[in-house]
């Protein structure tokens, strides 16, 4: 009951967020790890879905941020967004619930998984299941695209980053972080200059 009023705390843009515990966060992040699948562009629905709509624990925006860090820094990206809203949340002690939470599942089928895996590659019947699972993911990856523009390509300016980060890495071959990283500077000299 209390976790449940804690969950539909709303906050406006600028207050603090309410004092998580860091069993609410755990059980958070291991039902995202637990539920999510698809890799990493097709896990922020969940993210989304659980931490900004179902619990507003966090706005879009800071979804976005955390995202947008964790796309930055070295590692899995979806571990690393993980741990920026787990900082976001409690400090240092919420990194550790929240990368906790969201790993454990995935680490234990990955191994049950692979030696499953390792056994039985031969299988047409497998290789089968393989390729729609393949398949259903482009699909989830093509939804978070177009959920993602729609919010963030606002004006021409975000549309023309979008689309020579685009050119630039499926046509190009550009190195991601190259271009995130010019995209930060353009960024930052086009709307620093509109301020």
């Amino acid at each position: 009951m209390q976790e449940a009023a804690m969950d539909d705390a709303v906050r406006g843009e600028g207050q603090q967020a309410p004092r998580l515990r860091l069993g609410q966060i755990f059980r958070a992040f291991f039902k995202i790890g637990t539920f999510a699948f698809g890799g990493v562009y097709s896990m922020i629905t969940f993210f989304e879905r659980e931490l900004v709509e179902r619990r507003r624990w966090l706005t879009h925006d800071e979804l976005l941020d955390s995202f947008a860090i964790g796309q930055m820094t070295p590692g899995p990206p979806i571990v690393n967004t993980g741990i920026c809203i787990g900082y976001r949340l409690r400090g240092l002690a919420g990194v550790l619930v929240a990368t906790l939470g969201q790993a454990l599942t995935g680490t234990v089928l990955a191994i049950v998984l692979a030696a499953f895996y390792l056994q039985t590659q031969g299988n047409p019947l497998l290789q089968s299941v393989m390729k729609g699972v393949a398949a259903a993911v482009v699909g989830l990856l093509g939804s978070i695209v177009y959920k993602m523009g729609r919010k963030l390509i606002t004006n021409a300016t975000s549309a023309a980053f979008c689309a020579a980060a685009f050119l630039g890495l499926a046509v190009f071959g550009a190195n991601p972080i190259a271009l995130i990283l010019g995209a930060g500077g353009l960024g930052l000299l086009v709307n620093w200059r509109g301020r």
